[in-house]
């Protein structure tokens, strides 16, 4: 992060007890500093959920959101709301609000580099998932052809990234959760693991950027981005009691952990750069290969429940 010229982040708090109450996208800011640009999604009326639900203390501001942090000059920050697929009040978390894409124009070396980030539903159907994609991608779309038609001959390049919760699965309900559990437990284990490193085959999410003319093979290492306990995968309280009987025998003591790519990173019209490629000038810093980075933590916790992922790119060739 001390390098970094942009961060795409979500599920950053502001005002939220878990979270020591603070603007977090302000304070990460402070940190490199860098510009900081936050949207909210919900206003949330609980603590949380899990442990969080235990805090003594209550929240403050209550908002829950995404937030882009640059070093770069910017301008024209817009919101664009994603098609709806969840139910704010069905979880014990409950809010107010809805998924969004944040998008901003970044000003370098005299030109347009558009930035965006979003974060899908993790409790739906990768078509769903699919369906709130193609929302933020147009709405990029829309903005970029403004930008082409006042920039000539170039096109806009453009940087995506976010939380897409590629973990093919159609979740919420009783026989979504039966099924699911079905599918983990009941068949063969190399197999789901093979789905779960390669998503883009059941979440249109993926493979919608493609068809929009984005890159993603070059910024993304295959290596799972989150981590989960097959027993939280859904609310047990959809199971019915025989099966909750039947999967208990199966895990036993310490469950089974599953390996995601939940994260991705997508471009065009930039250059991905190979490990050693380019040193910048003013640090000495030398470009690094894409890769995710697992394991940080502070004072003994991890930092997050989701690896970030790291990438260096260029502008094109023509702009210098």
């Amino acid at each position: 992060m001390q390098h970094a010229d942009l961060l795409l982040l979500n599920e950053l708090d502001i005002g939220m007890a878990r979270s020591g109450n603070v603007d977090v996208s302000r304070e990460l800011s402070f940190a490199i500093s860098a510009h900081s640009v936050f949207a909210a999604e919900y206003i949330e009326l609980t603590r949380g959920t899990g442990r969080e639900r235990e805090l003594a203390a209550d929240n403050t501001t209550s908002l829950h959101g995404n937030a882009i942090l640059t070093r770069y000059p910017f301008s024209n920050p817009q919101i664009s709301k994603l098609s709806r697929c969840e139910d704010n009040f069905v979880s014990l978390e409950r809010r107010i609000g809805g998924r969004i894409a944040l998008s901003l124009d970044l000003e370098i070396a005299g030109k347009s580099v558009v930035a965006a980030t979003t974060h899908l539903d993790v409790v739906n159907s990768p078509r769903c998932r699919g369906r709130q994609m193609q929302s933020a991608l147009r709405a990029i779309e829309s903005r970029t052809a403004q930008l082409n038609g006042s920039a000539g001959s170039d096109q806009v390049p453009v940087i995506l990234g976010g939380d897409f919760n590629t973990h093919t699965f159609a979740r919420g309900g009783r026989l979504r959760a039966m099924r699911n559990t079905m599918v983990v437990l009941g068949g063969d284990r190399q197999a789901l693991s093979r789905r779960l490193q390669k998503p883009e085959q059941r979440e249109p999410a993926v493979r919608l950027l493609s068809r929009f003319g984005y890159e993603t093979a070059e910024l993304n290492d295959r290596k799972p981005t989150s981590r989960s306990v097959v027993s939280g995968l859904d609310d047990s309280s959809h199971l019915p009691l025989p099966m909750k009987w039947w999967v208990d025998r199966r895990l036993g003591p310490n469950g089974l952990l599953l390996e995601f790519r939940l994260d991705w990173l997508a471009q065009k019209g930039l250059r991905v750069l190979r490990a050693g490629e380019v040193t910048d000038a003013a640090t000495g810093v030398t470009s690094l290969a894409a890769h995710t980075i697992p394991g940080l933590e502070s004072e003994g916790q991890p930092l997050s429940d989701h690896d970030p992922i790291v990438v260096d790119v260029a502008l094109p060739s023509g702009w210098f």
